[in-house]
């Protein structure tokens, strides 16, 4: 892997960055922010680097545990300290390298997509025909504990006890979709209003934990499975949890917004 000293300046970081590969370093942190200009989301930090976040900036990472820690300047301080002690949790470490490489790949290609349709420099634009509309970007969606996705299948933390709603990741036209407690059979009915991401979550269907058959106007099926906590973790810890409850869809909007948030 190539390797390469870089010296940032705003959060100035002395650091030994790599590039995104999971299994082939076993780096002891990542960023899951920008810290700078240099050091983006995805950024992997070796033990033996040393950080200083200058004042006023700031950076989040992941160590080894899966455990996240936002360091807010002035400090100063190697990863090694940040990590001692920690207990390596491989496979949470992959699944979170992977991710952050996936986003990493679609914003590269959402802004090579947008450059090829620009319009290029003309002395006159008379007659020239209108420039192509740039490619909407895939919309990613945003974190919660209260919001259900309706667009995957699999698991989805939920707060225990809160009120939920219905999420799709591409409003448009009016839906209905059909949902049925697979544990009691209680069935239930949500509706988008055109132009809404989200729907209430229907009451009588019950938010007790196991599976739930989504049936969407489409004809298409899913299956979720709601996993109920409580109390909910700090933020620190959100990672960690998610994981081990299988929540990978909201491990993947999790990140998301970390890493776009100090771009």
């Amino acid at each position: 892997m190539t390797s390469k000293l870089a010296i940032v300046s705003g959060a100035t970081l002395l650091v030994l960055a790599g590039t995104l590969v999971p299994g082939q370093v076993r780096a002891e942190a990542v960023a899951l922010s920008a810290c700078s200009s240099t050091v983006k989301a995805g950024t992997v930090l070796a033990d033996s680097v040393t950080i200083e976040v200058a004042a006023g900036s700031r950076c989040r990472l992941m160590l080894p545990s899966g455990r996240t820690q936002e360091l807010t300047g002035p400090v100063k301080t190697k990863v090694a300290e940040l990590t001692k002690g920690e207990a390596r949790n491989e496979g949470l470490w992959n699944d979170v390298v992977n991710v952050l490489s996936r986003q990493k790949r679609a914003d590269e290609s959402v802004i090579g997509a947008v450059r090829s349709v620009a319009p290029k420099a003309r002395g006159s634009d008379a007659g020239a025909p209108a420039p192509a509309a740039a490619p909407a970007p895939s919309l990613r969606l945003s974190f919660s504990w209260r919001q259900v996705p309706i667009d995957t299948g699999g698991d989805v933390c939920i707060e225990k006890g809160a009120k939920l709603e219905l999420m799709r990741a591409r409003p448009g036209k009016p839906m209905s979709i059909a949902i049925v407690n697979r544990q009691t059979n209680n069935r239930g009915e949500a509706s988008f209003d055109v132009g809404s991401a989200t729907a209430p979550w229907p009451e009588d269907v019950g938010t007790d934990v196991g599976l739930y058959a989504i049936a969407l106007a489409d004809g298409t099926n899913r299956t979720l499975r709601l996993r109920p906590i409580s109390p909910l973790p700090e933020p620190d810890d959100t990672l960690r949890v998610l994981h081990s409850q299988r929540c990978l869809v909201q491990i993947e909007a999790w990140l998301a917004g970390y890493s776009t948030a100090l771009r």
